[in-house]
C-alpha cells in the first residue's frame, strides 16, 4: 500500500500542486490543500485499498477540486503567507548543495514578499519552468501583465536580497 502511495505521490504532486496554485489566490492556500488531498487519498487506501481506483491521478484532481471549493466555503479575511519552495535542485557536491539551498531559501523568502498574484507567477515561472504564454493562459492573464509581473518580482527580489535589512 505505501508503495503505491508512494508512486501515485511522485507521479501526480507537481501537476495537482501546479493546478492548485493556479485556482487558489494563495500559493500557501495550494499547498495546503493538496497536502490534505493527500492524507485523505492516504486513510481512503489504507482502509478500502486501491483496487477499485482505476485512474488516480483524475481521482486526486476531483479530491483537489473538492478542497479547493472547500477552502474558498472557508477562507476567512486574513492574509496568509505564500507557498514555500524546497524544490531546489541538489548539485554535484555537498557544499554545492548547502549554498544552493541557503540561496533559494534566501529567494523564496525575499519573494514572499511580493503580492499574491505576482508571487504565483514567480513560482510558476521558476518553480515550475512554465512559460510565459502558459502561464498567461493558465492565470487568463495577457502575456505582457505576466512579463510585467515577473519584471517587478525580479527586481524586488534582486532589492531584497541586497539589502537584507529592508524586509
Amino acid at each position: 500500500m505505501e508503495d503505491y502511495f508512494d508512486r501515485i505521490y511522485e507521479k501526480t504532486y507537481r501537476p495537482l500542486l501546479r493546478y492548485a496554485i493556479v485556482h487558489l489566490s494563495d500559493p500557501l492556500d495550494a499547498e495546503d490543500a493538496l497536502q490534505n488531498v493527500f492524507i485523505a487519498f492516504y486513510r481512503r487506501i489504507e482502509a478500502r485499498g486501491h483496487a477499485d481506483i482505476l485512474a488516480p491521478q483524475l481521482f486526486l484532481l476531483k479530491m483537489l477540486k473538492r478542497e479547493i471549493i472547500r477552502n474558498y466555503a472557508e477562507r476567512s479575511a486574513h492574509e496568509t503567507s505564500p507557498l514555500e519552495d524546497d524544490t531546489a535542485a541538489a548539485p554535484p557536491s555537498f557544499e554545492d548543495a548547502v549554498e544552493a539551498r541557503v540561496m533559494a531559501s534566501q529567494v523564496m523568502d525575499a519573494a514572499r514578499t511580493l503580492s499574491k498574484d505576482t508571487y504565483r507567477v514567480f513560482v510558476l515561472y521558476y518553480g515550475f519552468q512554465l512559460s510565459v504564454a502558459e502561464i498567461a493562459k493558465e492565470m487568463k492573464l495577457g502575456e505582457e501583465a505576466v512579463k510585467s509581473r515577473l519584471f517587478r518580482g525580479r527586481n524586488a527580489v534582486r532589492r531584497l536580497l541586497a539589502n537584507p535589512n529592508d524586509h
